[in-house]
């Protein structure tokens, strides 16, 4: 009898994670439940959700799938928790044009999951954080979304690109390989056979973006990204980690005294060679050789101005 309720409990346990996933038909969920060794029938589920229902858990059930609305569960946030991150959101979710709303709707739903206690600490010290808008004109988070989709499946992408250097706006065909961020912008890096290489393109002056069937090899594009590695102090290691050089791939080798060698490539020399200048002494550049020559360069060009 024991073990059966373990099981009823286990039972529920498991349809609440795979509810806070997504919604969910009858038979997804039974086949989860299969997956855990919980052979149960749709008669069951419905019982459970039943009992979740009556425990405070909002599950509504349109067009075949449960959906998991709202918890009573409350996260373990304390006063000075609540207090950072609420003000946090608010202050973002006020200035920034684009995600602003989606931010405001996030927001709202952390307020009902934290504590009575801390919630009432936060709303009595509220602080105002000042952000500037990532860019203007501001990124079409759909637009950033597909080009992210694109380079995750090595899909061609057909943009339509606003060039400020030919002030043209027309459709270009690119394989897009990378998104990085630098100077307050998100930039695509895509290889453009019209061109005959990878360019540079700035999100916020994509106007439109649209998957096409067609795919590609990425690696060939990426082999020609230029080599970085670079010895970070303790203190800049803790503050960037490895997001220093724009490659979601880089690799970290930790050293004994807290600081680390972050190794990785980077599409841009331009833009990575002024990140990281801005660190001044908290960086060493280990190569590659021609990228250490770059950076190099840049630092004469930039001391000639003041000798």
């Amino acid at each position: 009898m024991v073990a059966e309720r373990m099981e009823a409990t286990r039972g529920v346990l498991v349809l609440l994670r795979v509810l806070a996933e997504r919604p969910r038909t009858p038979a997804e969920i039974a086949s989860l439940l299969k997956e855990e060794a919980l052979n149960r029938n749709e008669r069951t589920v419905r019982r459970w959700m039943a009992v979740l229902r009556q425990a405070g858990f909002e599950i509504t059930f349109s067009e075949g799938r449960y959906s998991l609305q709202g918890s009573p569960v409350h996260l373990a946030f304390d006063g000075y928790e609540a207090l950072a991150t609420l003000s946090v959101l608010g202050s973002l979710a006020d200035r920034e044009p684009v995600y602003g709303r989606y931010i405001a709707s996030a927001l709202g739903k952390l307020r009902e999951a934290i504590p009575q206690e801390s919630l009432r600490f936060a709303d009595s010290g509220k602080i105002e954080f000042y952000f500037n808008p990532a860019s203007d004109p501001p990124e079409d988070p759909a637009v950033i979304d597909k080009l992210r989709r694109a380079i995750h499946q090595s899909r061609q992408v057909e943009i339509l690109y606003h060039s400020l250097r030919s002030q043209t706006v027309r459709q270009r065909t690119v394989e897009p390989v990378r998104i990085a961020y630098a100077q307050r912008a998100h930039r695509l890096y895509a290889y453009e056979r019209e061109a005959g290489r990878v360019q540079e393109f700035r999100v916020n002056r994509i106007r439109g973006a649209k998957m096409l069937p067609e795919k590609f090899a990425p690696e060939a594009h990426i082999a020609s990204f230029e080599q970085v590695s670079l010895r970070l102090s303790a203190k800049t290691f803790v503050a960037f980690g490895k997001s220093i050089i724009p490659d979601d791939e880089a690799s970290i080798e930790p050293l004994a005294d807290g600081s680390a060698i972050v190794s990785g490539s980077t599409p841009s020399t331009f833009w990575t060679v002024r990140e990281i200048a801005s660190l001044g002494p908290e960086v060493e550049v280990l190569g590659s050789p021609s990228f250490r020559r770059e950076f190099l360069d840049f630092l004469h060009q930039t001391l000639q101005l003041y000798s």
